[in-house]
């Protein structure tokens, strides 16, 4: 994600309109926003802007998602509404689930402000895994398929790799001291494809 790009979207920003500035809100509220200034993000933080950086790819302009923020905020009392797994897209549109029934499929559409129903809608993002409450509890940057995930409730929400719960920074950190894969997959008894995994991604942090 551009880091300018989502400074704006927690910050918010000002802009000259003829001979003043305007001010413009931050699309969603963060957990710190008493100390705004100081750049740390939560969990959900980060998890909100994935999903706001996913729907600027589909083509959602931010005023779009923007107004799906303030609703969705609204009807599901929450200031992290995208992080729930209640908020859909057909890349079309963002939808609310908001019906109590499991059976029930109206949604709310949260751009036009009416209800739809029987439209058949996917998850936003794969790559979350989300608890019994309905929260992302879990993030797999390179997808489900691979070993490295984000889980706040292990190593302080760092990266790490999944399966032995050891963080990639410190594969990281061994590799570049000129470690080889063979030696860290001896010592922390560790297979090698996973170090490999936790290494491409760390590189990828710094490119």
């Amino acid at each position: 994600m551009d880091s300018k790009k989502t400074r704006r979207w927690v910050r918010g920003y000002t802009y000259r309109n003829e001979a003043e500035q305007k001010p413009v809100a931050p699309i969603f509220k963060t957990e710190f926003d008493k100390d705004s200034d100081s750049g740390i993000l939560s969990f959900l933080d980060l998890a909100e802007l994935l999903f706001i950086n996913h729907f600027v790819k589909l083509g959602f302009s931010i005023q779009k998602i923007r107004k799906a923020a303030v609703a969705a905020s609204k009807f599901l009392d929450t200031d992290h509404p995208f992080a729930l797994q209640k908020v859909y897209t057909d890349g079309k549109s963002i939808f609310a689930k908001l019906a109590e029934k499991e059976n029930d499929s109206s949604l709310l559409d949260l751009i036009k402000d009416q209800f739809q129903f029987e439209k058949i809608v996917e998850p936003t993002l794969t790559c979350l895994e989300f608890g019994m409450a309905g929260k992302v509890e879990k993030w797999w940057p390179l997808g489900k398929g691979k070993n490295i995930a984000l889980d706040p409730a292990r190593n302080l929400g760092q990266p790490i790799l999944d399966k032995y719960n050891i963080r990639t920074d410190l594969i990281f950190d061994l590799y570049k001291a000129g470690r080889s894969i063979d030696d860290i997959s001896n010592w922390y008894e560790l297979d090698k494809d996973s170090i490999k995994i936790a290494i491409d991604f760390e590189e990828n942090l710094v490119a």
